[in-house]
């Protein structure tokens, strides 16, 4: 059984409104990945408040274009409540004026489609209020992205300022160290005879030190760091 966050509070059981959705789902999913979605969570199970109430969840709580497809169904059943809550009222006749060339065009696009001009309208405000909606959920999804781009910005700068510190760290104690010896030995270049092999292995070993010293500080940095969803 998949795991459902939450259940839609706007999804009413009387009214029939659970019906309407389902058809919904069934009808005006065209997206590939919602259809399949739909389809797991609804195979072989009888139709019911509870079931499309969980399908609704586990769309919002897949992807992007999920929550957009809720959306829009969402929007879509308050358009339906509406005029459910209008179909017993009296309507009034709505008439307005257009220029002479809409007029002309908006003939010909019925005359073409086979449709009454009335009808024309109609899909033309539908389809409006659709691109307003995708575009609602175009501009959702990304200021998601930007979000999480920021957070990861926000990471690599923390990272940076470890590698920092720790560099200082490490830069401070060689210094100490070195100090200390020049105190000791009283001069700051002391006439020893140094076997040059010997050095270089002892800087080699030295700074094989530091980056490992600031390597595990970032590590331990990035294993603390809240994960970016």
């Amino acid at each position: 059984m998949t795991k459902i966050t939450a259940r839609p509070r706007w999804l009413k059981k009387e009214g029939g409104e659970w019906e309407w959705a389902y058809r919904y789902m069934q009808q005006q999913a065209t997206e590939r990945g919602i259809k399949i979605a739909i389809k797991r969570m609804t195979w072989r199970k009888k139709p019911c408040h509870e079931l499309v109430a969980e399908t609704i969840s586990y769309l919002q709580d897949t992807s992007d274009d999920g929550g957009a497809f809720v959306t829009r169904l969402r929007n879509a059943l308050r358009q339906h409540r509406h005029r459910s809550l209008n179909a017993g009222k009296e309507k009034k006749p709505y008439s307005f004026t257009l220029p002479t060339e809409t007029k002309k065009a908006l003939r010909a696009v019925a005359k073409r489609q086979k449709k009454s001009e009335a009808a024309v309208i109609t899909d033309l405000l539908s389809g409006t209020e659709q691109l307003i909606n995708d575009h609602q959920a175009q501009e959702q999804k990304l200021k998601k992205m930007h979000a999480f781009e920021r957070k990861v910005a926000e990471q690599r700068i923390d990272i940076l300022k470890v590698k920092h510190h720790e560099a200082m760290r490490q830069i401070q104690m060689l210094v100490t160290r070195l100090s200390i010896w020049e105190v000791a030995l009283e001069s700051e270049h002391p006439d020893i005879i140094v076997d040059q092999e010997a050095l270089e292995a002892t800087e080699k070993k030295t700074i094989n030190k530091v980056k490992s010293a600031i390597k595990k500080a970032v590590d331990k940095h990035t294993f603390l760091q809240p994960r970016i969803n």
